[in-house]
């Protein structure tokens, strides 16, 4: 995407040194502006920054939930386990949960998530299943039953009719639901306000980096995540709301919300724990 004088990109960053810099770079270097461009970019850009205390809060958020009543535990888009394992660690139950479910559509993620588990809990017996929410929904028994699900910044990366309905059939599986996602404005895409909205939070982002690391995850993760969402021709890999929205989408399918509160900062948006009940 060109960034020509006039627009509302180049109104937007003229106050913005390090992500005006950025773009100039990138711009230079004709890099792809694919995301995920570089592996090593993104694993600094998770590890570092604002995510550190971000995955430290969301792991205790989720800690707090394993009480003695917790016996089996669904973790929907686990990832690599960055927020599941430390919740684990923390817990005040240890000996309680009997069994893990892992739902987890990359592979590589997964398979970094089982060896997490054997390292971590080998005494924990651990079903790893490598597909998305709406195929293990479509394949759930009548007897197919947890005492919590739980998923963190993964659900709004599951198109919409596929995610309410993998919740709605969840509903009869589970007891409770912990679902962690971040706090977004609502904005109109395209629009003045959203690419203001947008730069703001990118120039944020890579304030929480220094030197190397920030040119790292800049031209490697952050500024292909910021061009492709500008672009109206990039299709869309992520489905967010704001917290409110959420609350709404899951009443309407028939969980009854306990809960809904911010749990940290971050650059992006605040994020938010939704409590649910079957």
């Amino acid at each position: 995407m060109a960034i020509q004088p006039g627009t509302a990109l180049q109104s937007a960053i003229t106050d913005l040194p390090l992500l005006s810099t950025a773009l100039r770079q990138h711009a230079t270097s004709a890099k792809n502006t694919h995301v995920y461009t570089s592996p090593a970019a993104f694993e600094a850009f998770i590890r570092g920054g604002g995510n550190v205390p971000l995955y430290e809060r969301v792991s205790a958020e989720l800690a707090s939930h394993y009480t003695t009543e917790t016996h089996s535990l669904l973790d929907i888009g686990c990832g690599d386990g960055h927020a599941l394992f430390p919740a684990l660690a923390a817990t005040a139950n240890p000996q309680t949960l009997q069994r893990l479910t892992l739902v987890e559509p990359a592979s590589a993620l997964l398979t970094s998530a089982v060896a997490r588990a054997q390292a971590e809990q080998p005494a924990l017996p651990v079903q790893a299943l490598n597909e998305g929410l709406g195929a293990f929904a479509a394949k759930l028994q009548p007897d197919d039953r947890w005492d919590l699900a739980q998923a963190s910044f993964a659900l709004q990366a599951i198109p919409e009719p596929e995610r309410w309905a993998g919740l709605a059939r969840l509903r009869e599986h589970v007891r409770k639901l912990v679902i962690v996602e971040f706090d977004i404005p609502d904005l109109v895409r395209g629009s003045d306000a959203y690419v203001a909205s947008l730069a703001a939070r990118y120039e944020r982002a890579l304030g929480e980096y220094e030197g190397a690391t920030r040119d790292l995850v800049a031209q490697g993760f952050l500024i292909p995540m910021f061009l492709g969402q500008l672009d109206a021709q990039t299709a869309a890999t992520n489905w967010e709301h704001p917290a409110s929205v959420w609350r709404e989408k899951l009443e309407n399918l028939g969980w009854r919300v306990t809960r809904l509160e911010h749990i940290s900062d971050y650059f992006w948006a605040p994020a938010f724990v939704l409590v649910a009940e079957a």
